[in-house]
């Protein structure tokens, strides 16, 4: 059987079950897709509400926090659907011979489809608060997939470890909310402490903040050092997490 042939059982796979995992996600929802919008919205009204005079110095601050906002919702969906992807497919992995790593591809590919779709109605928000279309717009589509490899790769790193210990997925849950706050999505990063910001860049969050901000609210070419970073980060993570999988994959269904 050739290489090609199996990627592209391994795309169809991970498409149709992807789209059943979007399906499953708002079956019997009266809002159903609208609720992934309706989270960073509801975020959004609070800081607006809260901080837009805290935070005076920013001109479009509801585009400036609308940003980081969208991002960070797929940032954290995704997480929490790939970390309990090997154990919520755990009764399948134990009956039926499929790719392992085809359960957080196809969690990926799910919220991946979702962030697609919902930018179709906050861009149009966006321009409503001031967004300026350029050129330089374009580079948000390489940068979201950059983004993408990136949260997968740290997605499967975690799944991998859920399988054997789930305090992993337990502690995700716990943590996130502190890595929200640690992400500068409300506020500009000029207003920490020169003496903690070293700690703030430590978050690789906050490189990509930087270049979603760039590229949708500066509407400027990111610099070379946030086009490195960004991208070593997606790099390493994504070459870390599928490592890691293979590594302990075959301990999964005594674990699940």
């Amino acid at each position: 059987m050739s290489i090609a042939f199996k990627l592209q059982n391994l795309y169809t796979l991970v498409y149709t079950i992807g789209l059943k995992n979007i399906k499953v996600k708002y079956k019997n929802s009266v809002l159903g897709f609208m609720w992934s919008m309706l989270h960073p919205l509801a975020y959004l009204v609070i800081f607006v509400f809260v901080f837009s005079q805290a935070f005076g110095t920013i001109e479009r601050y509801p585009l400036y926090a609308l940003i980081g906002l969208v991002f960070w919702t797929y940032f954290n969906n995704s997480m929490n659907q790939i970390i309990q992807s090997i154990i919520n497919n755990g009764s399948i992995i134990k009956t039926i011979a499929l790719p392992n790593i085809l359960f957080p591809l196809s969690a990926a590919f799910a919220e991946f489809v979702t962030l697609l779709l919902s930018l179709i109605p906050f861009v149009g928000l966006m321009l409503f608060f001031g967004l300026n279309l350029s050129a330089v717009s374009l580079l948000i589509i390489p940068a979201i997939l950059v983004f993408g490899i990136f949260t997968f790769g740290v997605g499967t790193f975690l799944a991998t470890f859920n399988v054997f210990f789930r305090d992993v997925g337990i502690l995700w849950n716990t943590l996130a909310p502190a890595l929200f706050y640690f992400t500068p999505i409300a506020y500009l990063s000029n207003l920490i402490p020169e003496k903690y910001l070293v700690f703030v860049k430590l978050n690789p969050l906050y490189h990509f903040m930087v270049l979603f901000r760039d590229i949708l609210f500066y509407n400027q070419m990111p610099s070379a050092n946030t086009l490195f970073i960004t991208c070593s980060l997606a790099t390493v993570m994504f070459v870390l997490g599928l490592f890691v999988f293979n590594r302990y994959k075959r301990g999964f269904v005594s674990n699940l």
